[in-house]
């Protein structure tokens, strides 16, 4: 394996919009970068759970993946598309959304549903890691360090959210828009 492409694929994947970017960074424009922390390590242990889970089932059904992964994308599509209507057409009105925090439960349950990182982990596995080492303690490094430059994707998103508070709260319409057009291209790139 290659570990510059390891590497490439793992950072460019991970710092590209994504809907865990894009929610972290609403949540952070929304209540600052600590005031969004429930949330945001509900995502972040989500993430880990999920890279873990990720990993033992691509372990255990690496020959099955092409059979079951377009069902994921499928689901994965029509779930980022409802997170882009609920972002870009939000029900309840500023005031009642501005107040109300969203919880560790809803960051980590997001996270374990979330597409593009289940095909993160599935391509991560599939591609770099299990064609190429063998051993449990290769594929435990190679893995937490995706996990880990994930995270830190994840967390430069939300520290880009709370710098920028302000700014997102002057043109809170068009940041919505873009959010939710970022979240309907996440679902299109599903599929490509």
């Amino acid at each position: 394996m290659s570990i510059i492409a390891f590497l490439s694929y793992v950072i460019m994947t991970s710092i590209t919009p994504g809907p865990s970017n894009i929610l972290m960074m609403n949540e952070a424009q929304r209540f600052g970068f600590i005031g969004s922390w429930r949330f945001n390590t509900g995502i972040l242990s989500g993430f880990a759970v999920l890279g873990i889970l990720s990993g033992v089932f691509t372990i255990g059904l690496y020959n099955w993946i092409p059979v079951v992964e377009p069902y994921f994308k499928m689901a994965g599509a029509v779930y980022l598309l409802y997170l882009a209507w609920q972002v870009g057409f939000p029900k309840s009105s500023k005031k009642d959304s501005t107040y109300k925090h969203s919880s560790f439960l809803s960051g980590f349950i997001f996270q374990i549903l979330n597409i593009k990182s289940i095909l993160f982990f599935l391509t991560v596995m599939s591609a770099f890691i299990l064609p190429f080492h063998h051993s449990i303690k290769s594929i435990i490094l190679y893995l937490t360090l995706a996990i880990f430059l994930g995270w830190l994707a994840l967390l430069l998103w939300s520290g880009f959210g709370s710098i920028f508070k302000k700014l997102f709260v002057k043109y809170d319409k068009a940041f919505r828009f873009i959010m939710c057009l970022l979240l309907i291209y996440s679902a299109i790139t599903v599929f490509l």
